[in-house]
């Protein structure tokens, strides 16, 4: 079975090594190319092919987000995920609206890298814990704000007390403790929850919920 190709794109060095490290340790990735600023990330995209663009935000001439936006002109099916020392809401948003499948934030652990990489692969979305959390608490807020509206969604009251807590970043076992109901009961919830409001995952969820006022 071949590797998955994947390549790099940020401008310090050590950083690129501590990634082409953590991936070289994964028998099902290989690194095919790395480069140093925006304008080669591009062209190093279009040369190498890769399965996978691994990028930062912060670059010389271009910024990840421009380089996404040109990438994705080129190949729309492009898999990009944003490893960047920012969790600032504005970036993570416009990144997400622009279409990178992930984003992770430079202070966590390889295990995260790693988790995005694969997810990504698989054509999933991932953004890591840190990153959840900064945009769970962000529509949590404006969830309170909203006024209840007619809409064709409708949720019950269990499940409006899951969304809830999940805007609150909890994981599927604090959810359980806080209302003495199983972990499986939870994660049912959560992909009911999914379905019903035709969304691929949690973020995208909390997101909806927000913008409809379903609670």
């Amino acid at each position: 079975m071949s590797k998955s190709k994947i390549l790099i794109a940020d401008d310090h060095a050590m950083i690129r090594n501590g990634v082409k490290a953590l991936l070289a340790s994964q028998k099902d990735f290989k690194v095919v190319g790395e480069a140093a600023s925006g304008a080669e990330a591009v062209e190093q995209y279009v040369a190498l092919n890769p399965d996978l663009l691994i990028l930062d935000i912060s670059m010389p001439d271009m910024n990840g987000m421009e380089v996404t936006e040109k990438i994705l002109q080129h190949d729309p099916k492009a898999r990009i995920i944003i490893l960047s020392m920012y969790d600032d809401e504005d970036y993570i948003s416009k990144c997400m609206e622009i279409g990178v499948m992930g984003y992770v934030v430079k202070n966590e652990t390889g295990a995260e890298l790693t988790q995005a990489v694969t997810s990504v692969l698989n054509g999933q979305t991932y953004f890591s814990n840190q990153v959840q959390k900064v945009i769970f608490k962000r529509y949590s807020t404006n969830i309170g704000k909203k006024k209840t509206k007619e809409i064709d969604i409708n949720l019950t009251n269990r499940e409006v007390e899951i969304v809830k807590l999940i805007s609150e970043g909890m994981t599927s076992k604090q959810m359980a403790d806080k209302l003495f109901i199983s972990s499986r009961t939870v994660e049912t919830h959560r992909a009911n929850l999914i379905k019903k409001c035709n969304v691929r995952n949690a973020i995208e969820l909390v997101k909806k919920v927000e913008k409809l006022g379903l609670i």
